[in-house]
């Protein structure tokens, strides 16, 4: 390996193919995905994080999808004066999605991953005390815990806005183990990051990756276009989702996302379909703009793809086969209703953690207005 770097995360924190399909196809500036790289948390979780490598030269080109209005978004994070480690923006006010009125002012989303939650909203509550329900620091540190803090309806430089705050470490977690599938669910998406992280990056690639090997295990048909590959990704992190059930959420959010946004999710996903198409566990049968794929998962890849999904998530796949080898979980009929309950009780737990969270975050009323919201939007009447 090249010269690398070290960066500890709690200290500091044979392509076969048709003959017309060559690798030129993929054309990322962004380091080749690699499980080698993940290697101490495929194997130990959260406990190998210290272990973890990033290469000197790692580039992840794939994730920085700047918009239009990436300076106002910038000004708009810099009116905080408390410590933020990195920003990610996200939704339609941050990427167009199809589907929502134009004409009117968009939420702008943000989540700020920082190093101490308590700290910052002691810093932050100085500075912006209209921005909280509660002045309590003892109530916001409960409230807090090891997800995310939501201050929606909330107006900086006059722009409407919600962001989150989320520790670092927990952050790290979720996408290196998928405990939650709240914050990793978002990265599965574009995002925009609007103050970046070098390890962020480097363990959203691995997110990512993981991302795709489930959608593939879930794709009923074994042949399809980039575009439903996409839509499959994109409605992992919906599953088990509580407002997908009672009309919170636009039940054509999916398909207006990866219609809205499919060249952010081609540039996105670029390298690790390079990979799966390296391995020879995707065959490209056409090359057109939206790309069309075959399967090719024989058993040893089923085996491979299974042994390096994050090790949570992978130990709870394991506990429903209590008796069975990676083998025969890999061969059974069964796996991709297995992982889809599997991903669905973990949304749903932190999905409604999260929601009644709100309430208390943002105050009834805000609550009210935000679910309100929400419904017009999930009815086709705007944002």
């Amino acid at each position: 390996m090249s010269k690398i770097r070290s960066l500890r995360v709690f200290g500091q924190l044979r392509l076969f193919h048709y003959t017309s399909v060559r690798l030129s196809t993929f054309v990322s500036s962004t380091t080749p995905y690699s499980d080698k790289y993940y290697k101490p948390i495929i194997t130990e979780g959260a406990a190998g994080f210290d272990k973890l490598v990033i290469p000197k030269d790692f580039c992840a080109d794939n994730q920085s999808l700047k918009t239009e209005t990436q300076e106002q978004l910038v000004e708009i994070v810099n009116t905080f004066d408390a410590d933020v480690s990195a920003v990610v923006g996200y939704g339609s006010g941050i990427l167009p999605q199809n589907g929502y009125d134009k004409d009117k002012e968009k939420q702008l989303d943000f989540i700020f991953l920082v190093e101490d939650t308590a700290k910052f909203h002691q810093q932050n509550i100085k500075q912006n005390p209209s921005h909280y329900s509660t002045r309590s620091q003892t109530f916001i540190n409960l409230l807090q815990g090891n997800g995310i803090y939501f201050n929606p309806y909330i107006l900086v430089k006059d722009k409407l806005t919600k962001y989150g705050v989320t520790s670092r470490r927990s952050a790290f977690m979720d996408l290196s183990e998928w405990s939650s599938l709240y914050f990793a669910g978002r990265l599965q998406k574009p995002v925009n990051y609007l103050k970046e992280d070098d390890m962020l990056k480097f363990l959203n690639q691995y997110n990512l990756k993981n991302a795709m090997t489930i959608a593939i295990f879930l794709m009923q048909a074994n042949q399809f276009t980039e575009r439903q590959l996409y839509e499959q990704i994109t409605s992992i992190s919906y599953l088990g989702d509580f407002r997908m059930y009672i009309g919170g959420e636009n039940p054509n959010k999916v398909k207006n996302i990866v219609s809205k946004q499919f060249q952010y999710f081609q540039k996105l996903y670029d390298p690790i379909l390079e990979y799966f198409v390296r391995r020879n566990y995707l065959i490209i049968t056409d090359n057109d703009v939206d790309r069309t794929f075959k399967t090719n998962l024989t058993t040893n890849a089923r085996i491979n793809l299974i042994s390096s999904l994050p090790l949570r998530f992978r130990s709870q796949l394991y506990s429903k086969y209590p008796e069975s080898s990676v083998k025969e979980i890999a061969r059974d009929e069964k796996l991709a209703e297995n992982l889809k309950a599997l991903i669905s009780s973990t949304i749903i737990y932190s999905s409604i953690a999260q929601g009644l969270k709100g309430i208390f975050t943002a105050g009834l009323l805000k609550s009210i207005k935000y679910s309100l919201a929400k419904r017009r939007k999930s009815e086709g009447k705007g944002v």
